[in-house]
């Protein structure tokens, strides 16, 4: 795998899920069209448990703290020019009703353009575009996100780390244009692209407060459509190989 730069939430930083990122490595798989991110961060599950964090991770897109917007936010974010451009276009919005009993919303939904390159593939597969929307409750900015099937959570303990897995698959086939327009192998024509997400510590999990304890939470993506292949026992044998000194 190749090293490449992480992506930033740059001015989506205030509106992502609440997890501070000490330290993000994001690798590229071309010939299997795999994305890798390895990451640490903060611990703001301290006071929760895991039903909780079911809960969330499986809450609709823009919600806070889902793994749809985990991707959207720390994975595959628009690019910073598609930002720019919405938000010159969002000092531009007036105030409108978001429905007949919703107090008036200012708005702007900008739809994205995508590098023609594998992270940009995944970036269209995660969203179209982004909207900002000035609310009651303050700013809001949000991806404009397709439609998944969010598989049930799961818990494992490997060497010592209790990870809680989430998979995200994109509903519909990846189209006979797409693989030619990002350069792609015409392979992934008719395969799903599957997004993996788990969030890990050394066991037990730290949903208390343990000042004698390291609190940091290891983060694992794994962004495939690789054809004919088992995306998740994929990302398990990813698991299994992760140890920490």
């Amino acid at each position: 795998m190749d090293a490449d730069e992480d992506p930033s939430t740059g001015l989506l930083a205030p509106y992502a899920p609440p997890f501070h990122f000490s330290q993000v490595v994001m690798l590229t798989n071309e010939k299997q069209s795999a994305v890798l991110l390895l990451g640490l961060s903060d611990n703001p599950l301290i006071g929760h448990d895991s039903y909780w964090l079911d809960a969330q991770m499986h809450a609709p897109s823009g919600s806070g703290m889902s793994v749809l917007d985990l991707i959207f936010y720390f994975l595959f974010p628009p690019s910073h020019d598609c930002m720019d451009n919405a938000l010159q276009n969002y000092t531009d919005a007036t105030m409108t009703p978001s429905s007949e009993d919703a107090p008036p919303v200012m708005r702007v939904t900008y739809v994205c353009p995508h590098a023609q390159t594998l992270l940009g593939f995944y970036s269209a597969q995660v969203s179209s575009g982004i909207t900002f929307a000035q609310t009651n409750s303050g700013p809001r900015a949000y991806g404009v996100i397709r439609d998944f099937y969010l598989a049930p959570m799961e818990q494992a303990d490997i060497s010592g780390i209790t990870f809680f897995s989430f998979e995200a698959q994109r509903e519909g086939q990846i189209g006979r244009a797409a693989p030619a327009h990002y350069n792609l192998p015409e392979s992934l024509q008719g395969s799903r692209s599957d997004f993996f997400w788990a969030i890990g510590a050394p066991s037990p999990f730290p949903f208390v407060a343990d000042s004698a304890r390291n609190t940091s939470l290891l983060h694992v993506a794994f962004a495939t459509a690789a054809a004919a292949s088992n995306n998740k026992a994929d990302f398990a044998r990813l698991l299994h190989g992760i140890r920490l000194k």
